[in-house]
């Protein structure tokens, strides 16, 4: 009974925000989220099993015009395809008590149920697709985005799962640094725990930062294994972010800051 409560919970939040009635003297409305916000969704498969064969994490942007029309641009991965691009765009409206409802209807048909809170600079929302079962949060990006990643440290932490073949063999937890150069290298030293099994890695490689507040990276470690890299920054000065990576042998997502 529990795992078929847990299995069925991203339905049962979604339902819950959906049928929330509007309550009056709020001050919510579509104009409450108006322009770019960073974007993170981790997924499963939809089933009523304790077990899952499908996962998907995705990190970009959000841009909702304050008025009806949504437009999601992510970076997906998922146990079985890594680093695919999708736009997924449709309609949203919000309630006065700051709930709302986000239908995607191109690149993907997915229904979701969104909250906004902070003055409209950070949402969360839940739905489904009828494939997966979503969760997923962001913020307002900044009004211009980083022209450069500062060099220096970005202490970081995330989660994800370990891969085998395209299939899911165990959940991953991962923490470490990230060491920016400034110009276009960087360096990760990640402590990766999988199964009760902890080990330390150390992956180099180089990073491309683009005008819309991401940037891409390929690293790769001593034994030749590459991973490749998605970051949004959430602030001007490129100071916060978040990111996802996959490899063959992994998929993870988190977030980080300088120090």
């Amino acid at each position: 009974m529990y795992r078929l409560l847990f299995a069925c919970l991203p339905c049962l939040l979604a339902a819950s925000l959906f049928a929330q009635p509007q309550i009056g003297g709020g001050t919510c409305s579509s104009s409450s989220l108006t322009g770019s916000y960073s974007l993170t969704l981790t997924a499963r498969d939809v089933s009523s099993s304790a077990s899952f064969t499908k996962t998907l994490q995705g990190i970009g942007t959000a841009t909702f015009d304050g008025l009806s029309k949504a437009t999601f641009n992510l970076t997906n991965n998922t146990n079985q395809t890594a680093g695919t691009s999708q736009t997924w765009s449709g309609t949203y409206s919000m309630q006065s008590n700051c709930v709302g409802v986000v239908s995607i209807t191109t690149g993907d048909t997915a229904s979701f149920g969104v909250g906004v809170y902070n003055e409209g600079k950070d949402y969360v929302l839940t739905g489904q697709d009828g494939v997966y079962s979503f969760t997923g949060s962001g913020s307002l990006l900044p009004a211009t985005c980083p022209a450069s990643i500062p060099a220096g440290s970005y202490p970081f932490n995330g989660s994800g799962f370990t891969l085998s073949s395209g299939a899911i063999t165990g959940v991953l937890y991962s923490s470490g640094l990230i060491q920016f150069s400034g110009t276009n290298a960087l360096t990760t030293t990640a402590s990766l725990t999988a199964d009760g099994t902890s080990v330390t890695t150390t992956t180099t490689g180089t990073y491309t930062l683009n005008s819309d507040c991401t940037a891409t990276a390929t690293e790769t470690d001593t034994l030749g294994n590459t991973y490749a890299l998605v970051f949004t920054f959430t602030s001007a000065m490129a100071s916060n972010f978040i990111f996802s990576g996959a490899s063959s042998q992994i998929t993870f997502s988190g977030s980080g800051r300088i120090l």
